[in-house]
């Protein structure tokens, strides 16, 4: 008589195992790629409004007619506490008064 050992897997076991987690992570990583994008899009416009609120009490205080030029000089750190920086790695620019900041990164927009 033989005696099997049962210890350890098969190959076609470890195979099945190995291809049951790709398919996972072929799932999971899409969507967490959308996740991250969509939150990063949130906190940007986010930050937008900041600088837009900002902008707007600047205006008021020192009495800046529509057109004039605002800097980030001028709201940080009176109107914020430091210059807001896009998690996706665009760059801010707070616009003069009565425009809408914007942001480099295409669908970071703040809407009027």
């Amino acid at each position: 008589m033989r005696v099997r050992r049962t210890n350890g897997f098969t190959l076609i076991e470890l195979m099945f195992v190995i291809m049951l987690i790709g398919v996972l992570l072929a799932i999971a990583i899409p969507a967490f790629t959308q996740a991250r994008d969509k939150a990063q899009t949130n906190t940007c416009m986010k930050n937008l409004s900041q600088i837009q609120t900002a902008k707007e009490q600047h205006a008021i205080v020192a009495k800046k007619s529509e057109g004039d030029g605002v800097d980030f000089d001028d709201l940080v750190p009176r109107y914020m506490r430091h210059t807001p920086e896009c998690p996706a790695d665009g760059d801010y620019a707070p616009q003069p008064v009565g425009e809408i900041p914007t942001c480099t990164i295409e669908g970071h927009e703040l809407s009027p």
